[in-house]
């Protein structure tokens, strides 16, 4: 397809796409308007690269599986209702839909260095926000080609496109500083003219951004790898960082051991805290602490250069290993705290989201080994990005809000039942919880029964807004019969 016949086709594309854009997030409520426009970009995105001004080569060489996974996590907007995993579920639709911008395809991505991840990330950004503006040009030839007739008519059409923000937004100010010349306005063409500005803003905007993300993938405007830095440490100062690193993770091991073995009696003379206490604390300073010592262990073949020996190079794989050999370690102790903690306190979704991490870190270092610890450092960059994607998606079908409620709810005595935490979950776990409604102290249940009630019991203002959670947790809660509790609940 030439480029002017592209131009032409995804400039229409690009406008549809502003209409449905402003269209769906004017919604009060935010559900299945995200995730329609998320994949509506993402799959015009994916025709836009067949569609590829490029020769076919260029075309076939396209990652496109990217698109697809970011298609299910946009998808998640209208089965999900937890709120943080909805705002991770964004970012890494955004952060993949940057990934077909490097060049090689699938081949190339298995080959993809941090440097190249990140200069995607920015290519993408750059290119989404100035790809418009080639589009345009490209549109010019056929603007200006053809019957004389036809050349004024395109000519004059695109001064009123480009006038028509102007002439709103100036407008939209005047009505706003005058009242006399808003009624006028008002009383002229029968719109708000605030209104109506706000609407042709908010889908040019959108239109030009899917014009430079869509022209980006169809003009085949790769990300240029960024050189790797030729500046180098040499062996030894790296080796005497990931030492003394090692160092401090061995003492903390060693802490940790002391008051494994020592049980619950240790940690109080040491503490003066129960063992659940000390549990409590640390958790999530730890699995930062894990994901800190990645980098470190990543870039030390890039900061030591070419080994001077073979020995050399033996002594940083030896002390790269006791790393991460070390790193475990910790990631070990911290799901030990984390099974004591969850004993003695209950499950929460944060809790399930730190794990989740853990996994993910444990799963990183077991990719390092072939990688990394080879002098093969890019290659571990796939692995991870492949594992984020699964283990986010494994998440997400989880249910984390549902599977929390119930193990709280199977796990606890009644009367230790947080009653107040489970009225903050989400709509996921509204379900579970009216199902297993009988685990809760009578005393508490027609209190949680209102409380829910009032949080999920109500109807989305509009379809945009529906949401498969929320939808299965207004039908629970309907179906519930506690005629005690009848008078209190909401309407």
């Amino acid at each position: 397809m030439t480029a002017t016949r592209s131009a032409r086709w995804l400039a229409l594309v690009a406008l549809a796409l502003g209409l449905w854009g402003d269209y769906l997030l004017r919604a009060p409520t935010w559900g299945i308007n995200v995730a329609l426009g998320l994949t509506a970009m993402a799959m015009a995105a994916l025709v836009a690269s067949m569609l590829s001004v490029s020769d076919r080569s260029e075309r076939q060489q396209t990652a496109r599986w990217p698109w697809f996974a970011a298609a299910f996590f946009a998808a998640m907007w209208a089965v999900r209702d937890a709120e943080l995993l909805l705002a991770v579920d964004l970012l890494a639709a955004l952060s993949l839909a940057c990934l077909p911008l490097i060049p090689g395809g699938t081949a190339g991505l298995r080959r993809v260095g941090v440097l190249d991840v990140v200069a995607a990330a920015i290519g993408t950004a750059w290119r989404t926000a100035t790809g418009a503006a080639d589009l345009v040009r490209h549109l010019r030839p056929h603007a200006t080609s053809g019957p004389i007739l036809w050349r004024r008519v395109a000519t004059m059409g695109i001064g009123l496109l480009l006038a028509i923000p102007t002439v709103l937004i100036f407008g939209a100010l005047f009505a706003s500083a005058d009242p006399v010349f808003d009624k006028m306005v008002d009383s002229v063409i029968g719109v708000a003219l605030k209104s109506l500005a706000s609407h042709v803003i908010l889908t040019m905007g959108l239109a030009w951004v899917a014009a430079g993300y869509l022209w980006t993938h169809a003009a085949a405007r790769r990300v240029t790898p960024p050189a790797r830095p030729s500046v180098t440490l040499g062996h030894a100062p790296v080796m005497t960082v990931l030492s003394a690193t090692a160092l401090v993770f061995a003492l903390f091991i060693l802490v940790q051991a002391q008051s494994l073995f020592g049980g619950e009696a240790f940690v109080q003379a040491q503490t003066g805290l129960t063992y659940a206490e000390y549990a409590r604390r640390g958790f999530f300073q730890m699995v930062f602490a894990a994901a800190l010592a990645l980098p470190l262990v990543y870039v030390a073949w890039f900061a030591a250069g070419s080994p001077a020996d073979a020995r050399g190079a033996a002594g940083l794989r030896l002390i790269m290993a006791l790393q991460l050999g070390l790193t475990t370690l910790v990631l070990v102790s911290a799901l030990w705290r984390l099974g004591l903690y969850v004993r003695a306190y209950g499950l929460t979704e944060d809790r399930l989201y730190g794990v989740a991490v853990l996994l993910w870190i444990a799963t990183v270092i077991a990719l390092f080994v072939p990688t990394v610890l080879r002098g093969r450092p890019t290659g571990v960059v796939h692995g991870m990005i492949v594992a984020a994607v699964v283990i986010l998606a494994a998440l997400n079908l989880a249910d984390p809000a549902a599977l929390v409620a119930r193990y709280n709810l199977a796990h606890q005595e009644r009367r230790t039942v947080d009653v107040n935490y489970l009225t903050r979950l989400s709509a996921d776990a509204v379900p579970v919880i009216v199902a297993r409604l009988r685990d809760v102290p009578s005393a508490d249940q027609c209190a949680l029964v209102n409380a829910l009630t009032r949080r999920h019991g109500a109807s989305p203002p509009d379809w945009r807004g529906w949401n498969l959670a929320r939808a299965r947790a207004k039908r629970a809660l309907a179906e519930l019969e506690l005629p005690a509790c009848a008078p209190h609940r909401a309407r």
